[in-house]
């Protein structure tokens, strides 16, 4: 996300069926258009089929987890992590959104935009629609949505997502040190969205931009209502104002969220009457939960999966499907004394050879069997499988004797001795989420093989994700889920220097012009060309250790029914279309 900064289990990633009509915008299956490098047909078929009415329980509630804390918020402008982004899904809908190949479908709007022949002014057309609180959707509330994302006051995390919009690059330099309000304000005056009436949003491009539909399927370019969103406390339960299928009924904090049906959407309704997300507890609780009958869908922990599927009760109640998601471990790669405006010391990490050897001395099919209990496939690089781009032969191998002569000429240009004097690094992870054992078989392995000492820094969630992105960490836990298909989310929007997803602090301008430069060209196989050569500088430059490609295996009860998945799933198999979901009779 899906950044999707992916939170909870160790095991998950990190984004409507039509009432009457082929073309009704909602609908998983609905025909649309396939963004430029869009991966098509590769998501997974839906994993069971819609339970006939005679056959539905009498009770319509769904039971899944959102792991051990709360999403972090529920504010569609700020979300970022796959918790917060997976309920969003079912609250809020914009203007276009995936269907279950993942391809770009219109929902809000009433069709796909009109394009102007130089590909920079997108013209969309809203159908009549209105918000849980009964107001009607107009155009204005998306140039509100728009503008708020890319206010550098603001300072969202998916801000840079806006750049390619006429005015918005302007307006992400601006977040470092937002200038005056009467500067920032100038600067969102000339920013290139505009409602010329209620029904009509039109917006204007810097210039031509391949993944521009993809953009505006993200849950943070909705609608937004300005009077909700300066409401105090607008994103608790008693004032939420949704867009999409379901709206929040409560919100017990740190306990459940439940979501009931929105009577306002305008796509198929849902057949579901409360969807209750729980909150609290490991890996190790919810796969209790889930044995006890409390959780009716659970991503299974990658070390359990051996376990569960060998048992006679639990084995056939597992989904195994691929995922757009891969786990990485990122270095704080700066040089500069200060950074995001705090005191910063560089260190080893900083070196690209120290890097490396740290890269090139983790046996990863070890830890693929082991720590990972064999679920997913071995990374060496970003984009995984199943999405333009994959690059599967290339990435640093396990080699211990190369890795030693990285280390070698990184201690000279360091100025350590040997390795004994290198600081103990800084390992940060998450806890609490099956983090604890990779972290260690990766601190074990640097021990061993190079000499290098890590200290193991976990904490809560909260903590963590506030504490990444300064670079509090020699290394830091990451992954990424799509939050669209396009190798651009894997690679600007992670890695790119102005990014608000890059924690790493990683800065090189051959990268940035190159996926600049891609994100420009409308030819499709011009583009993956620029993206493959970005990637492999990427991969060289290791800014971060990518340890797996992520396949996922859900546990689902036989009487969820019309489950459907895609490579963008957040948290639980088919979290993109709850509205799709009943509950058999059982």
């Amino acid at each position: 996300m899906q950044k999707r900064l992916f939170g909870i289990l160790a095991s998950i990633a990190v984004i409507a069926a039509a009432c009457g009509g082929a073309t009704t915008s909602t609908s998983p299956s609905a025909a649309g258009s396939a963004a430029p490098g869009a991966s098509g047909s590769t998501a997974p078929a839906a994993s069971t089929e819609a339970s006939p009415a005679a056959d539905l329980a009498d009770d319509q509630t769904l039971n899944v987890t959102l792991g051990n804390e709360d999403p972090a918020t529920l504010d569609p402008t700020l979300a970022s992590t796959s918790t917060s982004i997976g309920v969003l899904h079912a609250l809020n809908r914009g203007l276009i959104y995936f269907d279950k190949d993942q391809n770009t479908v219109p929902s809000l709007a009433e069709a796909l935009p009109e394009i102007s022949a130089d590909g920079l002014t997108y013209t969309f057309k809203l159908r009549d629609a209105k918000y849980s609180n009964g107001d009607p959707i107009v155009a204005g509330d998306l140039v509100y949505a728009w503008k708020r994302l890319i206010d550098p006051r603001v300072a969202a995390k998916y801000q840079a997502f806006l750049a390619d919009v006429a005015g918005g690059q302007k307006l992400v330099d601006m977040t470092a040190a937002p200038p005056s309000d009467t500067e920032v304000e100038a600067a969102l005056d000339k920013f290139g969205v505009a409602a010329p009436d209620d029904k009509t949003f039109v917006v204007t491009l810097d210039h031509p931009t391949g993944y521009f539909l993809n953009i505006v399927a993200l849950w943070g370019a909705g609608p937004l209502q300005e009077k909700w969103v300066k409401t105090p406390q607008f994103t608790e339960a008693a004032n939420y104002v949704s867009s999409g299928p379901f709206m929040m009924k409560s919100w017990t904090h740190q306990s459940e969220i439940d979501l009931v049906p929105n009577p306002n959407w305008y796509g198929q309704k849902p057949t579901l009457q409360n969807l209750v997300f729980k909150i609290g507890g490991d890996p190790t609780a919810n796969q209790a939960s889930f044995e006890a009958g409390d959780i009716d869908m659970l991503a299974a922990n990658p070390p359990d999966v051996p376990r569960i599927k060998a048992d006679a009760e639990l084995g056939p109640l597992v989904q195994t499907a691929p995922v757009l998601v891969f786990d990485y471990w990122g270095f704080d790669t700066s040089k500069e004394t200060t950074y995001k405006g705090k005191p910063h010391t560089p260190g080893p990490t900083s070196n690209v050879h120290f890097r490396r050897a740290l890269s090139m001395a983790i046996d990863k099919d070890t830890m693929m069997a082991t720590v990972y209990g064999g679920q997913g496939l071995v990374a060496g690089s970003p984009i995984p499988p199943g999405m333009p781009g994959h690059q599967p032969e290339i990435g640093l191998k396990y080699d211990v004797e190369a890795a030693k002569a990285e280390l070698a000429t990184a201690l000279k240009e360091l100025g350590y001795a040997t390795a004994a004097d290198v600081p103990t690094l800084s390992f940060g992870f998450n806890t609490e989420a099956g983090h604890e054992i990779t972290s260690a078989y990766m601190q074990e392995q640097w021990s061993k093989n190079l000499g290098i000492k890590s200290e193991l820094k976990g904490t809560t969630f909260d903590t963590f994700v506030d504490e990444r992105p300064l670079l509090k960490y020699s290394i830091a836990r990451n992954a990424w889920g799509a939050d669209y298909p396009h190798p651009d989310n894997f690679l600007r929007a992670l890695f790119h220097s102005q990014s608000g997803n890059n924690d790493e602090g990683y800065n090189n301008p051959d990268f940035d012009k190159l996926v600049t430069d891609a994100g420009k060209e409308t030819d499709p196989d011009k583009a993956i060309a620029l993206y493959n050569q970005a990637q492999q500088l990427l991969v060289d430059d290791a800014p971060a250790v990518w340890t797996r490609w992520r396949v996922w295996n859900n546990e689902i009860r036989p009487w969820v029914k019309g489950v459907t998945p895609t490579g963008q799933d957040s948290f639980v198999m088919g979290d993109l279309f709850f509205e799709t979901i009943s509950i058999a009779k059982h």
